[in-house]
């Protein structure tokens, strides 16, 4: 087998005139191409160098990519070469669509933690990272993506409670983190089998300690604290994030004044990045009120000209959850409580009074699957939404 390689674009052409850009193997004259996956308009091309033109303000990434890819391409014909096992082109092609033994950390640097890293999730960045140190530790560094099967991820659960001594909630949580990264590698085709996940089901200990009831969210918000701001501040926070249909504490931080329009409350979530448009309850906008100033955010917490981050948005978190617990010392509650506690005591208490109407539910918290919904206890509409909502007017909190 003696083969040939060419970089060349596909003959024919999206809606915006960019086209497939292929790696064309040839034997006598007979041609195979294989799809790079990147796509360019001719006029960035240039055939002579077969190269990205640097008119195109990518081309530096992609003219990496490209000779990453030819070379990807060319080392799988050596292989065989030195197997001394020639093959016919079609049975090339063949082996070179297979999917290839991908390193598992190199893929999860790639695919996952580079992103977030570019899109400032460093806080996620750093939760990927410390669970890949500890698949690293249990599976050593030359794990493959293709080794990754239901045995070895029992194993790693086993590992993880027994040798680590990490709780069921945290090694649920870990291997959710091993879950995102197969699934990115099955979609970019490195999975050639069945995902492991379709068996495992992750386990997550009873969370009720992290919701309140009606009686003790009344005792929160009556409590007489002393005259320290910062106080004032985390019970404001939880009682904002409760009214405001169970907002995830991260919105709350970096909710803007132009969120309020019209008697609503309108923002998207950074979670998700869906809009969600709730009506602006009484209780919620005298919170907002006691904080009215010159700076775009409603709580004092960032400034107008800070860079906000993932990692800024935790540390006012961490903030919050530090005088909360001081909070419900003077409010006589036992249970350690967080900003995001408000989420579930709002899905617990609302569910009571709307008759468990998880679907109403479900637009109220921003879910895309009422499933997720479920894993608390129609369509995103604002009247159903406005009419779920306004029934906590019915709950007499303050003295």
């Amino acid at each position: 087998m003696n083969l040939t390689f060419n970089l060349e674009l596909d003959s024919k052409a999206n809606k915006k005139g960019e086209k497939l850009l292929m790696i064309r193997a040839t034997e006598n004259r007979e041609h195979k191409r294989i799809n790079t996956g990147i796509r360019i308009n001719p006029k960035f091309w240039n055939k002579l160098k077969k190269q990205v033109k640097r008119t195109h303000h990518q081309h530096s990434k992609l003219n990496k990519v490209i000779a990453k890819k030819m070379e990807e391409v060319e080392q799988v014909y050596l292989t065989l070469i030195e197997e001394n096992n020639p093959k016919s082109l079609s049975e090339f092609f063949s082996e070179i669509q297979r999917p290839r033994s991908v390193n598992f950390f190199q893929f999860a640097v790639d695919h996952k933690l580079n992103h977030f890293k570019a899109n400032n999730k460093l806080g996620t960045f750093r939760r990927y990272e410390a669970v890949l140190n500890k698949m690293k530790e249990f599976a050593g560094e030359s794990l493959t993506v293709k080794q990754i099967d239901y045995t070895l991820l029992r194993k790693f659960e086993e590992y993880l409670l027994g040798v680590r001594k990490n709780g069921r909630d945290t090694a649920s949580s870990n291997l959710s983190v091993i879950r995102s990264i197969v699934n990115e590698a099955i979609k970019h085709g490195h999975f050639d089998k069945r995902n492991p996940f379709d068996s495992i089901t992750l386990r997550y200990t009873d969370n009720t300690k992290n919701k309140l009831t009606i009686d003790e969210l009344r005792a929160l918000n009556n409590a007489v604290l002393p005259n320290i701001q910062s106080l004032h501040i985390a019970r404001d926070f939880f009682m904002a994030c409760f009214y405001a249909g169970g907002c995830r504490g991260g919105d709350m931080v970096t909710m803007r004044w132009e969120n309020l329009k019209a008697e609503k409350l309108i923002y998207t979530q950074h979670k998700t990045g869906k809009s969600l448009a709730l009506p602006l309850l009484p209780q919620l906008l005298e919170i907002f009120t006691k904080y009215k100033s010159n700076s775009c955010y409603i709580f004092p917490l960032l400034k107008s000209s800070e860079i906000v981050t993932e990692m800024t948005i935790n540390s006012r978190l961490t903030y919050i959850n530090k005088y909360l617990k001081e909070v419900c010392k003077y409010a006589g509650i036992l249970k350690k409580i967080s900003s995001h506690c408000a989420r579930h005591t709002f899905s617990d208490i609302s569910l009571e009074l709307n008759q468990n109407d998880v679907y109403a539910l479900k637009g109220v918290l921003g879910h895309s699957s009422v499933k997720t919904t479920e894993g608390y206890l129609i369509n995103r509409n604002y009247d159903n939404i406005k009419e779920y909502l306004l029934t906590l007017q019915k709950l007499q909190i303050s003295d």
